[in-house]
């Protein structure tokens, strides 16, 4: 073989190692990695070059230079304060515990139509003043729903010639008595009033009813109840009061019809009574803002008992 032919066998193998390092980088990214895995020996670690040594002043001054100062620590607040600390959060934990465990009591009782029950609750509490605000606005809530759900069922029953107003005379007193607690006065007015518009729907449904079954002693306790809601507007108040002097005279019409039997069986006591029942009713009417005119019949049908009365008694 000549030199040239050498030559020429030279560059033919370095431009076919080049070709091939062009390929093996264009097809696995990284030559090197690729020889390394196709060789072992060529798969030894570089030790990555280590790191120059602190110069011989610079690790000196770092010996003499004083450590950074600490910072400050809090002053301790002692033993006793940290216990407290520790103490308060369970203890609030359980306060609030009970009192959630409280309310759903109240709650459930009410839900259940167990009004005594609820009432033996509620009524040491808001005396206590253990009744906050939101507790109030649930159980107002609460007691509204009830008022609503027996009065509905109330009038339902009514139209099949029956019906209980147990439950709802129960609902009634117990939602009266959570609106006119102390922590029910902080709540948003709107809330008051619609709690007041089912109560005074329900009174006055019980006063109607009553008066129609002729028990008309229990028709004015309800239909008084109805006007003594806080927040009524004037047209609520003008239908309770023309039901109460439309009761007031059939009042005094069916004593009309009984006392002069009771006189006649020496029962003037019983028909005294009566008669000072009516006028006591008269009054507390115009109290409330009724007019004489309205109870003209009422107080008419009044004198006229007494009148009954006194000649009773003159013979």
């Amino acid at each position: 073989m000549t030199v040239e032919e050498a030559l020429i066998a030279v560059v033919w193998a370095v431009a076919v190692v080049l070709l091939f390092l062009g390929l093996a980088d264009a097809l696995e990214g990284n030559p090197r990695a690729w020889l390394r895995g196709r060789w072992p020996r060529l798969g030894r670690r570089e030790r990555p070059p280590a790191a120059p040594a602190p110069a011989a002043g610079a690790a000196i001054a770092r010996r003499r230079s004083p450590p950074p100062p600490k910072p400050p620590s809090k002053p301790s607040a002692g033993p006793a304060a940290a216990r407290r600390a520790r103490a308060t959060p369970p203890r609030d934990a359980a306060r609030e515990a009970e009192a959630e465990e409280w309310r759903a009591r109240v709650a459930t009782l009410i839900r259940a139509r167990e009004f005594d029950e609820a009432r033996r609750l509620l009524e040491p509490a808001l005396g206590g003043g253990k009744v906050g605000p939101g507790a109030a606005a649930f159980l107002l809530d609460v007691g509204a729903t009830a008022v609503a759900r027996d009065h509905w069922r109330l009038r339902r029953a009514l139209r099949r010639g029956e019906g209980d107003e147990a439950p709802l005379g129960g609902s009634l007193g117990v939602t009266r008595l959570l609106l006119e607690a102390a922590p029910a006065h902080a709540l948003p007015p709107d809330q008051r009033r619609r709690v007041g518009r089912r109560l005074w729907r329900g009174h006055t449904r019980l006063g109607l009813r009553r008066w129609r079954a002729g028990s008309f002693d229990a028709a004015v306790e309800s239909l008084f109840e109805a006007l003594g809601i806080p927040g009524l507007d004037e047209r609520r108040r003008r239908l309770a009061r023309d039901l109460l002097v439309r009761t007031l005279e059939d009042m005094a019409g069916q004593r009309l019809e009984v006392i002069p039997q009771l006189l006649g069986d020496a029962e003037r006591s019983a028909a005294l009574e009566q008669a000072q029942r009516l006028l006591a009713h008269l009054h507390r009417t115009r109290a409330e803002g009724v007019s004489a005119e309205d109870l003209a019949v009422a107080a008419s049908r009044a004198r006229q008992l007494l009148e009954h009365i006194e000649h009773a008694s003159v013979r």
